[in-house]
């Protein structure tokens, strides 16, 4: 079990259910259809929170047990997430493959995959 499986073990989720606060208040800024990548998503409350406004999403998390919980979250929402299990530090991220990236809470990395 990695430190971020061990971190997000318990039954509650984390950082609760509802989306980021600041992502919430770009909604506005999204478009009506299209993909989305929420980046580094944990428990998948940004990613169903997307996913909720028509977006497809790919959500990717290094944490196999944090993607459980945001499979549950999205089944409990309504909407379909497709979970990317990667190490960001070499995931090959694709490229102008998104209308709209979320990259919350990923100052936990280092500089250069920051960068």
């Amino acid at each position: 079990m990695t430190g971020w499986d061990e971190r997000y073990a318990g039954d509650d989720y984390l950082f609760g259910e509802a989306p980021n606060a600041f992502l919430a208040r770009q909604a506005a800024l999204l478009p009506a259809t299209g993909r989305a990548l929420a980046v580094a998503d944990g428990e998948g409350r940004n990613g169903v929170w997307l996913g909720q406004h028509g977006l497809s999403v790919d959500s990717v998390d290094g944490s196999v047990v944090a993607q459980r919980k945001a499979a549950r979250l999205a089944k409990k929402a309504g909407v379909m997430l497709n979970l990317i299990l990667a190490d960001l530090s070499d995931w090959v991220w694709p490229d102008a493959a998104y209308d709209v990236v979320a990259g919350i809470f990923i100052q936990f990395a280092g500089p250069s995959l920051r960068e």
